[in-house]
């Protein structure tokens, strides 16, 4: 550690880079997400029809981050906009 250059040297290892067992079902996976097919396990459960051998969490944690890119929060509920709307602008936040 204390002779590491940067901060993200010690994380540099022999477990980088490595191959998994999804990686030659990740093309298939954005190809049917970018479809519209959000589910997790109706994906894991396609991939293993096409020979995928791997657990449900494996799937499940690489389209995280894909999910994620949504908007975050919850919408406003239709109390706090009729609130809004019904509140002089000078008295809002």
């Amino acid at each position: 550690m204390a002779d590491a250059a940067s901060p993200e040297d010690p994380f540099q290892g022999q477990w980088q880079n490595r191959r998994t067992k999804l990686d030659d079902f990740k093309p298939y996976l954005h190809e049917r997400w970018a479809e519209g097919c959000t589910n997790a396990w109706t994906l894991w459960k396609e991939i293993q029809s096409h020979g995928y051998a791997g657990g449900y969490g494996a799937v499940r944690a690489y389209l995280r981050p894909f999910r994620d890119t949504g908007p975050e929060g919850r919408p406003p509920s239709p109390r706090t906009v009729s609130g809004w709307i019904l509140t002089h602008p000078d008295a809002l936040a």
